[in-house]
């Protein structure tokens, strides 16, 4: 072999390698940047996907004569709309002019879904038929891929904020394999559906995406899987369609959602996951990986703020009890919180968690204070109740105003709504003193709580006007 050819050779070698050294194809296609390390790079390891890395990449830029055939589609598009072939978003079906490149499909350029078809009746009015299921299905598959990959980033800038339960870069791995699970397919279609709602480019499907994914978690669970055969993804497609619906004012329809998600919760015992941890001697449980941990963990308290916000705003029975039992160290681990007298800023999911939590402590006080006569106990219980649960509030408020946050309230819109939370609880702790069975301590305290309670409400009412403040799709 020539000695010019043998060192071209080693050259290109050297380059290869240096090359793949840069980014394997799944850092490069997700835009990540990429270790270098062999035979799996850290990224691939982490997601646990194969890490393959092709030496040969393609050249950049458009295609050969793709701006061609992107000025003849918006040449004709223009013209098509200026004829006004296209009527409320739907292209007239006509033949493709032209031959060759020239060819023009119509149908890729306009959306051919809508949750609404608009039709003429005899009179010439216009009457709104709503799609059968087969065509919502068939619509739903009709959605490109970049419509997809920006409903996915749609969900993580504008749903994720007050959903944070799911870990974007675990997703991301698992969407894209083929033959998924009939659990991350209903996930991937709640997903979607809040996607869509918060945008206005695609809200017109949003209701089908919302019926195809109830569809599909109906579906799931006729199969009547074993307990242990429960994916946790099956509970957070539950959640986000409850949220879905509440947010539709679909409100009984949301709240018998959420009671699902809580049931797959407690079926899934992530109640105790952090018990679960300590227990190192059951080795029938699945080795968790520390993302997938924290997403059960964030899945069980969404699904506990849920069922505590929906209980204190109608006085219903609440499906999570603080203390569940012996082994789980969820009462204990919120206890702490609760009680810490320390300034130090906690993430607002947790702040969250802190106000619904002492909001449903009122909500028990307030039962406890029903039944209470018919078993005899007196007075002094109740307001040993009352003032315990008053200093525990308004300690935690203070210790809140005393964190300079209000400036982030138009940037963190879960803040905003713990603060809305706390100020409501001690409104509900003053209308809870018209059950005191001692008229002589509800008069010497009364007017206290009710100066504290229109100071409450005064300050919702400035809360409110940082919603003006926020953007659309960070109010839900």
């Amino acid at each position: 072999m020539p000695p010019s050819y043998s060192g071209k050779e080693e050259h290109e070698q050297r380059s290869i390698e240096h090359r793949c050294k840069l980014a394997c194809d799944e850092c490069r296609k997700r835009k990540l940047r990429c270790d270098g390390q062999q035979p799996q790079c850290g990224i691939c390891a982490d997601t646990g996907i194969p890490c393959r890395v092709n030496p040969k990449r393609s050249t950049r830029g458009p295609k050969k004569g793709l701006l061609k055939a992107l000025r003849l589609q918006t040449a004709e598009l223009k013209r098509r709309l200026e004829e006004g072939e296209i009527v409320q978003g739907f292209p007239v079906t006509q033949p493709s002019r032209g031959t060759g490149e020239d060819r023009i499909n119509m149908d890729v350029l306009v959306p051919t879904f809508s949750a609404d078809i608009l039709l003429p009746n005899d009179s010439g009015t216009i009457l709104r038929e709503s799609p059968s299921s087969e065509s919502r299905s068939q619509a739903i598959e009709n959605l490109s891929d970049i419509t997809l990959a920006e409903l996915n980033q749609l969900y993580f800038e504008r749903v994720h904020p007050f959903t944070p339960f799911l870990q974007k870069r675990r997703f991301l791995s698992w969407a894209q394999q083929p033959n998924l699970k009939g659990s991350r397919l209903s996930l991937r279609l709640a997903m979607w559906t809040l996607a869509a709602m918060m945008s206005a480019q695609y809200q017109q499907i949003d209701n089908m995406l919302y019926q195809q994914a109830r569809k599909s978690l109906e579906s799931l669970e006729l199969q009547l899987p074993d307990i242990k055969a429960i994916d946790v993804e099956q509970a957070q497609a539950w959640l986000l369609i409850a949220i879905y619906e509440l947010t539709r004012m679909h409100y009984s329809q949301g709240w018998i959602s959420v009671g699902r998600a809580c049931r797959l919760v407690q079926l899934m015992s992530l109640h105790k996951i952090d018990a679960v941890e300590k227990m190192t001697s059951d080795a029938t449980l699945p080795p968790f990986t520390d993302v997938e941990t924290e997403e059960r963990r964030r899945t069980f308290w969404m699904a506990y703020c849920l069922d505590r916000i929906i209980g204190i705003r109608n006085d219903w029975p609440i499906a999570f009890s603080e203390l569940v039992n012996g082994e789980a160290v969820v009462g204990e681990f919120l206890s702490e919180e609760i009680a810490a007298e320390c300034d130090q800023i906690v993430p607002s999911f947790t702040e969250l968690i802190v106000f619904v939590t002492i909001g449903a402590r009122c909500l028990s006080h307030k039962q406890q204070a029903v039944v209470e006569p018919v078993y005899g106990n007196g007075a002094q219980d109740f307001w040993n109740r009352h003032h315990w649960l008053h200093s525990l509030l308004t300690q935690r408020i203070r210790r809140v105003s005393r964190i300079p946050t209000l400036s982030s309230l138009t940037t963190d819109p879960m803040r905003l709504f713990a603060n809305m939370v706390a100020q409501t609880a001690l409104i509900y702790l003053y209308r809870v003193m018209n059950l005191s069975p001692s008229d002589r301590l509800k008069e010497q305290t009364m007017p206290g709580y009710e100066e504290e309670a229109r100071a409450a409400a005064k300050e919702i009412v400035s809360l409110t006007k940082f919603v003006d403040e926020l953007s659309i799709f960070k109010v839900c």
